[in-house]
């Protein structure tokens, strides 16, 4: 079991790696931000007072940063 357990690991660390690397390719610095924060469990409006915009910003920015990583990644 450790063994399959591992594995998965493995793939989620190279997936994760992947789109880091794609965000910062592809991505604002806001962008970037967002989906961190959100990747951490913030939410929209805990992101919007970090960052002092209106949570609808965020909404936008974090649909348009996982609509170009999605083309990008093309998932």
């Amino acid at each position: 079991m450790a063994d399959s357990r591992e594995l998965r690991e493995r793939e989620l660390a190279a997936d994760r790696e992947t789109v880091r690397m794609a965000a910062e390719e592809l991505l604002n610095q806001r962008q970037q931000r967002i989906l961190q924060l959100s990747f951490e469990g913030w939410s929209v409006q805990d992101i919007a007072r970090e960052l002092n915009v209106p949570a609808e910003r965020v909404s936008d920015e974090k649909y348009k940063a996982i609509r170009k990583l999605r083309e990008h990644l093309g998932k």
